[in-house]
């Protein structure tokens, strides 16, 4: 992913391998009606997967159960902030390592640029997608508990990856990307809460016969 155009037509960046170039070309004709009314509308309720939302959502959780006292609910609930949050957390090391354009900005301003090292400019972050990352991270951790439930925020984490890179904002790999980002923070948040737990429960059970 070592490219550089700066031509309005760059389907084909010329340092580009074929899967890149097959992403942008992708990516530009799944952009081509972010304008419509229908993909804005789609775009500004894919921003619930962004990770203020996200982490509203797991706390709001989190204290619904407890003001219930449903035992599944708080560690749902916890489930998902530990997953967010290191589904942010490694979103945001991967865009440290990556820098590039995002569709938008090859669609208006004719300019792509993809290559190793990051970048502080926002429009330069495009892989991968933190919407998507943190959906999927979400919508796994909630399963654990409630598989239907968490099925469905699934098809919706889908949904917002779509929404994405209708809106202009992601190329298609950049949401699965994001996907496999979201999928392995899920996982790795859940074995350390597992090991946690047994760890808590083995202490408290020892001092509880001491």
């Amino acid at each position: 992913m070592l490219t550089d155009a700066t031509q309005p037509d760059a389907d084909d960046p010329p340092a580009a391998s074929k899967v890149e170039r097959a992403d942008v070309k992708l990516g530009k004709k799944l952009a081509s009606e972010r304008e419509s009314p229908l993909v804005k509308a789609a775009a500004r309720a894919g921003e619930i997967g962004d990770q203020g939302p996200l982490y509203v959502l797991s706390a709001a959780l989190l204290v619904a159960g407890l003001a219930a006292r449903e035992r599944r609910l708080p560690g749902s609930g916890i489930s998902m902030l530990v997953a967010i949050g290191a589904a942010d957390l490694s979103k945001r090391l991967v865009k440290a390592l990556v820098h590039r354009s995002r569709p938008h900005v090859l669609l208006d301003d004719g300019d792509y640029k993809a290559d190793a090292g990051g970048s502080e400019e926002k429009e330069e972050q495009s892989f991968p997608s933190g919407h998507t990352a943190g959906s999927v991270a979400a919508a796994r951790a909630l399963s654990r508990s409630f598989p239907a439930v968490g099925a469905a925020a699934g098809v919706a984490a889908v949904g917002i990856g779509i929404s994405r890179v209708a809106k202009g904002a992601h190329w298609p790999l950049d949401v699965a990307a994001g996907a496999v980002v979201g999928l392995a923070a899920e996982a790795l948040s859940a074995m350390l809460l597992q090991f946690g737990w047994r760890r808590y429960s083995e202490r408290a059970g020892f001092e509880a016969l001491a």
